[in-house]
């Protein structure tokens, strides 16, 4: 179970990524050159982002995780997740896809000992 609040956590679950980003970026009255620093990435490229038209790197998702204070398993799992869904959204096979994928990672979480 997640440390974050339940409303944090069904925002960041039901949000795309970029939208999730400038949710924050407002809520903190930040511009968007200022968080485009923090992961070292001109304006451009990070309102490209906020519009759910590129994803960050994994390197740049690390840096806005740190910057807003989020856990990084969390906002690297949604760049993940929907990396996945741009590239296969138009694959008839993607929800069974994803299903497989879910029931794997439970597999090696129970068999790492984690179990959630």
């Amino acid at each position: 179970m997640s440390s974050q609040p339940q409303s944090k956590q069904r925002a960041l679950d039901e949000n795309p990524l970029g939208k999730w980003l400038r949710a924050l970026r407002h809520a903190r009255g930040l511009p968007l050159r200022a968080v485009a620093a923090e992961a070292e990435m001109d304006t451009a490229l990070m309102s490209k982002i906020e519009l759910g038209q590129r994803l960050p790197t994994e390197k740049q998702t690390a840096a806005f995780a740190a910057f807003f204070g989020v856990a990084l398993e969390e906002m690297e799992a949604k760049r993940i997740a929907e990396r996945f869904w741009m590239d296969h959204k138009d694959n008839p096979a993607a929800s069974k896809a994803a299903t497989l994928i879910n029931m794997k990672a439970r597999q090696n979480s129970e068999k790492n000992g984690n179990h959630g």
